[in-house]
């Protein structure tokens, strides 16, 4: 199976012929924030089968700040988003906003995800969640990342490539025959990104 290096080769070429300097980690660098970029648009059925479950059994929340949150379970009932404004009303048992043991939510509050009623031992909560992915240039897959996506992955990667390529030959080597060649390229690569990134939009 071809790595994500010989990928993005298939689609620019040999990465030195553009820039010497290039090496293998920069292709990671380009690859890493793209699969993320793709993560935040694929539909929640599809996602939620590629989740691991972040068991929490107290009231201390769970750090979501390298992961997609898909939803969350508790104790058997599926818990609903609300703003961070209302984590006091849905406490007080005054408030129409209050919620049971049968009507779960929970909020983000800088990176942490809170689920109320708290969870305990008795009445764990499962927060299901996809991590960002770190995508090294020698991979041939990304673990827990739907297969379909990862053509958009290198897709999204070869443009950010030839956007930077593009910026050091106009203000660097000042070679506009070159500049408008490797333009024509991106534009193409980026068109075939987007949509491939409307065609996971769109996935059942």
């Amino acid at each position: 199976m071809a790595t994500f290096k010989e990928k993005f080769e298939q689609l620019v070429g040999d990465v030195s012929v553009y820039h010497s300097q290039t090496t293998d980690a920069d292709i990671t660098e380009y690859l890493t924030p793209t699969a993320s970029e793709v993560l935040q648009i694929i539909p929640d059925t599809i996602a939620i089968r590629h989740t691991v479950d972040n068991e929490q059994t107290n009231a201390t929340g769970f750090n979501s700040k390298n992961h997609r949150v898909i939803g969350i379970i508790r104790n058997g009932f599926e818990a609903q988003e609300v703003s961070l404004g209302l984590k006091t009303q849905i406490d007080d048992s005054d408030s129409i906003h209050y919620r049971s043991e049968r009507t779960p939510v929970y909020y983000f509050d800088n990176g942490t995800v809170f689920v109320k009623p708290d969870p305990t031992s008795s009445a764990k909560a499962q927060i299901k969640t996809i991590a960002y992915p770190t995508v090294a240039h020698g991979d041939t897959s990304i673990t827990g990342f739907p297969s379909t996506a990862e053509y958009a992955v290198v897709l999204g990667a070869c443009v950010k490539f030839l956007h930077d390529v593009l910026s050091t030959t106009l203000h660097t080597n000042e070679d506009v025959e070159m500049a408008q060649s490797i333009k024509l390229q991106a534009d193409s690569l980026n068109g075939l990104y987007r949509a491939e990134l409307e065609r996971i939009a769109s996935l059942k």
